[in-house]
């Protein structure tokens, strides 16, 4: 797939969530670093200051300045950082089930420890979040094709109308969207659900499409790499389909007050819109 941007994309901005994880983090870390601490002095505020027990807590406040500085990083979007966020999370992950499983698989004594809970309920969120592709792709720093965009503009919004070659002159079919939003389909195109065919362009199958997709809400959006075909899955597991033919320059145009994205049998072409205000 290749596509040109007749306007510079924005960088994109810190996820919504980093802050707050990396703050959590930094509470976790002090923590931890309090508790060891204290335990190497035997319990005792007076220990700290023994001899014996500095070159133990010079160490811990090694570990704890170079955490500070991996979760600085992690909240800065540097992609190394991130993956060693998500070693370590993998690492306590695998510590809280084996303390877990010791106790016959008994999540009370996980909840008898409020902070090891919520430490392990942290991880297992970071496993997964961080391995988004949004997180992913924020991290790497890596701008976002024309697929990420029309799936970021197309993504939650409600199909209100349907109008095609039966109801206008014209042979393009028209998805309108809430929020002034548009899909064009001038290739052929098809409505599956449940693995089965339910409407086809160019078929016999007595269907009206919009008694299908007519107020639903889309859940997410696809596009394939070279050929540029559009895979929009709708609520109820319903999927509207394209593909690609040669001999269209146009297959398909989406369209919004912000965001324009083209696609012919050779690629994407989406043309960002400067907002009237910032």
């Amino acid at each position: 797939m290749r596509f040109k941007l007749a306007a510079p994309v924005p960088e994109p901005s810190r996820p919504k969530g980093i802050g707050l994880t990396a703050l959590f983090l930094c509470a976790f870390a002090l923590i931890a670093f309090t508790g060891a601490v204290f335990q190497s002095s035997g319990g005792a505020l007076a220990g700290l200051l023994n001899a014996q027990h500095l070159p133990a807590l010079f160490f811990l406040t090694f570990l704890l300045v170079l955490e500070m500085f991996i979760i600085r990083s992690y909240w800065k979007g540097e992609d190394w950082a991130r993956v060693v966020v998500l070693i370590a999370s993998f690492l306590l992950a695998v510590d809280a089930i084996s303390t877990i499983a010791e106790h016959d698989g008994s999540l009370v004594v996980a909840m008898s420890h409020p902070v090891l809970f919520f430490r392990f309920a942290l991880v297992v969120f970071l496993l997964y979040w961080l391995n988004t592709s949004p997180l992913r792709a924020w991290f790497k720093q890596s701008p976002p094709t024309a697929a990420d965009l029309i799936g970021s503009h197309l993504a939650g919004k409600l199909c209100t109308a349907i109008g095609g070659p039966a109801t206008e002159p014209t042979q393009a079919w028209r998805l309108a969207f809430e929020h002034d939003a548009e899909l064009i389909l001038n290739c052929p195109w098809r409505i599956a659900m449940d693995d089965n065919l339910a409407f086809a362009t160019n078929s016999d199958l007595p269907v009206d499409p919009r008694q299908l997709l007519q107020n639903l809400r889309v859940k997410a959006v696809r596009v394939t790499p070279r050929t540029s075909d559009l895979f929009v899955t709708f609520e109820m597991g319903i999927e509207l389909q394209t593909w690609s033919t040669d001999p269209q320059p146009q297959q398909w145009k989406f369209s919004d007050p912000t965001l324009t994205v083209i696609a012919d049998s050779v690629g994407l072409n989406s043309h960002i819109i400067a907002a009237a205000n910032d």
